[in-house]
C-alpha cells in the first residue's frame, strides 16, 4: 500500500516539510502565551508588547503555513485516490477471461469506486494525520519535559487511559468495515441489473419483486452504514471524554502547583496549551490505529485485484514471447479441457484449418463449440493437448500479438456509448483509406445514410440506437479495417433477421485471403455449398466431417 506514497514521494517529502514547519508553529504559540500571561501578571509593559508582535507574526505565518499543508494534503489525496483506481482497473483488465468472469461487473465497478474511497478516507487520511500530528505531539512533549518534568510524567500517564476504549471497539470497527463494502458491492450489482434489465421488468411487470429486492440492499447498506458510524463515533467520543478527563485532572495538579508557588500562571497555560497539543495527537493515534486496522480486509482485497492474488481455479495466463504466424495451418491436437474436474468439456479433439478455408462447425449446445473457440483465441492455458499456429505451440506465442491476428465475432457485440467511427477504429489511428475500405466491406456505408452525423453519430448505450444488424456490420469493420485475416463467428450472426444473416455470412465467404470458422447451430439454407468443411462436434470432439 506504500507504493502510494513512495510513487508521491516528492509531494510527500514536500508536505512532510511543511508538516514540520507547521507543527513547531503550535508550541511556539504556546510558548508566547505563556510569555503574554507573565508579563501581563508581572505588569512589564514592555515584554508584553514585544510579545504581542511576535505573537501576530507567528499568526499570519501560521496561516500561510496551514493552507499551503491543506493544499498538499488534497493534492495527496487526490493523487493517491488517482492512482489506486488505475492500478484497480489494470489489475482487473488484466485477468485472464475465466478469472475475470468470476464475479459480476458491478462489484468490480464498486471496487474500484467505493473500496477505493474507503481506503483514502481510512487510510490515506489517518496515515497523513499520524504524521502531521506526530511532530507535535513529540515537539509538545519535549516542551512540557523542559518546563516541568513531573507534571510531563503526568501527561504521560494519564494519556494512556486512551487506548483503552479504542482497543475494544477496533475488533467491531473492522467487521462493520468489511460489511459495508459487501453491502456496497450487493447494491450495485442490484442496480445494475435493475438498469440492464429495464426491457425484461416491463415487459413480464416484475418491478414489484425487482423493487423490492434493491430496496432490501439499499436498507443492508444504510443499516451497515449507520453501524460503521456508530462505532466510529463512539471510538471518537471516548477518546474526547477520555482526553478532557485527563487534562481537567492535568490542570487542577498544575494549578496547585502554581499556588504553591512551584510554576507562574503562565506556565499552568502553557501545559494547557501543550497539553492540548499532546493529547490531541494521543488521541489522534488512537482514533487512527484501529480505522487502519479496520482496513486490512479492504485493502488486502484491493491489493489481490491489483497484484492478480486474487487469481482462483484457472491457469488461463499465457505468457509466451515467440511472434505469432498464421501463413499455413492451425492445428490441433488430442485437445481436453474442463472447467471443473468433474465436467470434461473436450475430450481428445482433433482439427486443422487450412489457410484460406472457410469452415463451418456445428452441433448441440453445451457441445464445447464455444470453448474451442476460447482456446483458439488465447483465453485459457489449462489445457492437454496441442493447439499449434504453423507449428508453434500456442502457449510460446505472444498472446497479445496472436490476437491482433484473430477476431471473433460474439452474438452479443459490445458497442461502446461514442461515435461509430471510434466504434470502428476503438481510439487505434487508422489512414482514411483504410477506415472507408473497412466501411465498404462491412458493409457500414450501406446504413449511414440513416445516421443523422454519418461516421460521426452517436451508437448509444450499447448500442441502443442502432439495430441488431447494424450492430454486428460495426463488428465486422473492427476485424477487416485491422487485417484480421482469421475470423471466428461465434453464433455471431444468429441474433439478427435472416435476411441479414445470410447477406453477412455470404459476404465473408467471398473474401477469398480471409479464414472464416463459423460457430452454428445449423447451416443456413443456401450456404452450405459455399463452405469448404462442415464440421459436426459432439461430446466435445469433433464427430463428422463432411466436404
Amino acid at each position: 500500500m506504500f507504493r502510494y506514497f513512495k510513487r508521491q514521494y516528492v509531494l510527500v517529502l514536500a508536505a512532510l516539510g511543511v508538516s514540520i514547519i507547521s507543527s513547531i508553529v503550535g508550541p511556539v504559540s504556546a510558548l508566547l502565551e505563556k510569555n503574554m500571561i507573565d508579563a501581563i501578571v508581572q505588569g512589564n509593559r514592555e515584554e508584553f508588547q514585544s510579545v504581542l508582535w511576535h505573537a501576530v507574526l507567528v499568526v499570519l505565518a501560521a496561516g500561510i503555513i496551514y493552507y499551503t499543508s491543506a493544499l498538499m494534503e488534497s493534492r495527496f489525496k487526490n493523487r493517491f485516490m488517482m492512482d489506486m483506481r488505475n492500478d484497480v482497473l489494470e489489475g482487473i483488465m488484466g485477468k485472464g477471461t475465466a478469472d475475470f468472469q468470476e464475479r459480476d461487473t458491478a462489484e468490480y465497478i464498486s471496487m474500484i469506486n467505493n473500496d477505493v474511497d474507503t481506503i483514502s478516507s481510512n487510510f490515506s487520511n489517518p496515515v497523513w494525520s499520524l504524521v502531521s500530528v506526530g511532530i507535535t505531539t513529540v515537539l509538545s512533549m519535549t516542551v512540557m519535559v523542559v518546563y516541568s518534568p513531573p507534571l510531563a510524567g503526568i501527561a504521560v500517564l494519564c494519556s494512556l487511559f486512551s487506548f483503552l476504549v479504542p482497543k475494544i471497539i477496533t475488533k467491531y470497527i473492522k467487521k462493520s468495515l468489511v460489511e459495508k463494502t459487501i453491502c456496497e458491492a450487493a447494491l450495485s450489482v442490484q442496480l445494475k441489473e435493475a438498469l440492464n434489465g429495464h426491457d425484461v421488468i416491463s415487459a413480464f411487470g416484475v418491478w414489484p419483486g425487482i423493487r423490492a429486492r434493491f430496496r432490501e440492499a439499499n436498507k443492508n447498506l444504510a443499516d451497515s452504514l449507520y453501524r460503521f458510524t456508530a462505532w466510529l463515533s463512539a471510538l471518537q467520543n471516548s477518546s474526547l471524554i477520555i482526553g478532557k478527563a485527563v487534562r481537567a485532572v492535568t490542570f487542577l495538579i498544575a494549578g496547585g502547583m502554581a499556588v504553591r508557588g512551584q510554576i507562574s500562571v503562565g506556565t499552568v497555560l502553557l501545559f494547557q496549551s501543550l497539553y492540548g497539543f499532546f493529547s490531541g495527537g494521543i488521541m489522534t493515534f488512537s482514533q487512527c490505529v484501529p480505522l487502519l486496522a479496520g482496513c486490512k480486509p479492504v485493502i488486502d482485497r484491493l491489493m489481490a485485484a491489483i497484484d492478480g492474488g486474487d487469481v482462483k481455479c484457472y491457469n488461463d495466463t499465457i505468457k509466451g514471447i515467440e511472434p505469432p504466424a498464421f501463413s499455413h495451418e492451425i492445428r490441433v491436437s488430442d485437445l481436453y479441457f474442463r472447467y471443473k474436474e468433474t465436467q470434461p468439456v473436450l475430450t481428445g479433439l482433433r482439427l486443422t484449418i487450412q489457410k484460406g478455408e472457410k469452415l463451418a462447425l456445428t452441433g448441440a449446445s453445451g457441445c464445447g463449440k464455444s470453448t474451442l473457440v476460447r482456446l483458439l483465441s488465447g483465453n485459457y492455458s489449462g489445457y492437454q493437448g496441442e493447439i499449434c499456429y504453423d507449428g508453434v505451440e500456442l502457449r510460446q506465442l505472444d498472446i497479445e500479438k496472436l490476437r491482433k491476428m484473430i477476431a471473433v465475432i460474439h452474438q452479443k457485440t459490445f458497442i461502446f456509448n461514442d461515435t461509430i467511427r471510434y466504434n470502428i477504429c476503438l481510439g487505434e489511428r487508422f489512414t482514411e483509406a483504410e477506415f472507408r475500405n473497412a466501411l465498404r466491406m462491412s458493409g457500414v456505408d450501406r446504413f449511414l445514410p440513416c445516421i443523422a452525423e454519418g461516421v460521426d453519430g452517436v451508437c448509444g448505450e450499447d448500442g441502443a440506437n442502432l439495430s441488431g444488424g447494424q450492430k454486428q456490420r460495426i463488428a465486422l469493420a473492427r476485424a477487416l479495417i485491422r487485417g484480421i485475416d482469421f475470423m471466428i463467428l461465434d453464433e455471431g450472426v444468429s441474433a439478427i433477421d435472416v435476411e441479414t444473416a445470410n447477406q453477412i455470412e455470404q459476404e465473408l465467404l467471398d473474401m477469398k485471403n480471409l479464414t472464416l470458422l463459423s460457430i452454428t447451430h445449423r447451416i443456413k439454407d443456401g450456404l452450405l455449398e459455399r463452405y469448404d468443411r462442415v464440421l459436426y462436434m459432439s461430446e466435445g470432439k469433433i464427430a463428422e466431417r463432411q466436404g
